[in-house]
């Protein structure tokens, strides 16, 4: 379930049910009473909680989860090569990959309060653990640490794709990347493992056919 934390979907927060409730990424510091809103409006309580997962550690999906962790009382989860980003509260250097990460940049915030991860990871996790048929898969190149999380009717990609500025459901590059190399071949192994519709942090959702069309990767 898709929680937008900005206006038209350009920064998501999702709520994956199963046997428990994982919290996927946790947007702003402000955008806190919006997904303990829909977390009410769905009748879940803390307790129902298992894990805060974030897929990368930009100040986008991070910045909130201090706060999450407080009210829900959850672990949170990242990977071990973005870590660094939390146990600071400064975000990496942001090298965009067009025209609109560079007009973005100068309004990105670039600090938090920091955070310590309660679970450190490798990207390659049983969400089983938490109550949830899934896993995550590591999908470097947007941040080093950065994942995807597969589930078995849907997949959610982080920041590996976004959905267009105006065309929500037209794939496009994230906004920024930290190696764009590493990031196509996450973009070919999210194509190749990835289940159902494909959500993602800013806008979409997105389909695996055009996110290979956008970006001439081979269909499995």
């Amino acid at each position: 379930m898709p929680v937008e934390v900005a206006w038209f979907g350009f920064l998501n927060v999702y709520l994956v049910f199963g046997e428990r409730v994982v919290v996927v990424d946790a947007g702003y510091p402000q955008s806190t009473g919006r997904v303990l809103e829909a977390l009410e409006r769905e009748a879940v309580r803390p307790a129902d909680v298992s894990l805060i997962l974030l897929t990368h550690g930009h100040l986008d999906h991070l910045g909130g989860a201090r706060q999450l962790r407080e009210a829900l009382d959850a672990p949170i989860a990242l990977h071990r090569l973005d870590v660094e980003i939390a146990r600071t509260g400064k975000d990496r250097p942001l090298i965009p990959t067009d025209l609109a990460g560079r007009l973005f940049l100068p309004f990105m915030p670039r600090t938090i309060e920091p955070l310590e991860p309660d679970i450190v990871h490798d990207g390659e996790l049983d969400l089983a653990q938490f109550g949830i048929a899934g896993r995550t898969i590591h999908t470097p190149g947007h941040t080093p640490g950065s994942i995807s999380v597969v589930l078995e009717d849907a997949t959610l990609g982080g920041d590996t794709v976004a959905g267009g500025f105006l065309r929500r459901h037209s794939p496009r590059l994230p906004y920024f990347a930290d190696d764009r190399d590493a990031l196509r071949q996450s973009q070919a192994r999210l194509v190749k493992e990835a289940r159902g519709t494909i959500h993602v942090g800013h806008r979409g959702p997105l389909t695996r056919a055009a996110i290979a069309r956008r970006f001439g990767l081979q269909m499995p």
